[in-house]
């Protein structure tokens, strides 16, 4: 009796789980416990994770935890690129979609860092830093309105901020219900 239930039971877990195989998967993706609400801000912005991907999800990741707690002194430049570092799968980054120059799709190891530095550069711009180096992808991205990314390549294109201010800024970064958010906030 025991092995004819056994039998059954796993019989309906291969049909339910052939069942769900192409039913589009609705993960919720939590990183990083930084906690806004302690902060003096100057600036915000996030942005939507719509290509949930694990290796996509695992670059965003890597780059969210490299980033998160930047300072950048007064009359400093910052270089997300320095920060970031090459991105290899050394350092645990996977092949995940990017567009080449061409504004073609393919795989390629760290995609998913340019939705990192979009979002730092709209921070960057609504807290009033000064934007020394900048670069839009080939073509649109889905995260981002026209216009507003910024693209990374290291060794090529970087996105480079400068504090105008007389005090230290702080890059804050975490992903939180599928939404990668950064805030600049003053020392």
């Amino acid at each position: 009796m025991r092995k004819i239930l056994t039998l059954l039971f796993l019989t309906l877990c291969l049909t339910a789980c052939q069942n769900n195989q192409n039913q589009p998967q609705n993960i919720n993706y939590t990183i990083n416990d930084t906690d806004f609400s302690k902060a003096t801000v100057i600036g915000t912005f996030s942005t939507k994770i719509t290509d949930k991907t694990p290796e996509r999800f695992n670059n965003i990741e890597l780059g969210v935890s490299s980033l998160n707690g930047a300072i950048i002194k007064p009359g400093e430049t910052f270089s997300f690129n320095d920060r970031i570092g090459r991105r290899t799968s050394e350092k645990g980054y996977e092949k995940a979609i990017i567009f080449d120059g061409h504004g073609n799709k393919e795989k390629g190891l760290g995609g998913g860092i340019c939705q990192i530095s979009s979002t730092l550069y709209n921070a960057a711009l609504a807290a009033n830093l000064e934007i020394i180096e900048r670069h839009e992808h080939s073509r649109d991205v889905p995260y981002i309105e026209e216009g507003k990314d910024a693209t990374v390549s290291y060794g090529a294109e970087d996105l480079k901020i400068k504090n105008s201010l007389d005090r230290s800024v702080r890059i804050s970064a975490k992903v939180e219900n599928n939404e990668l958010k950064i805030q600049i906030e003053k020392q």
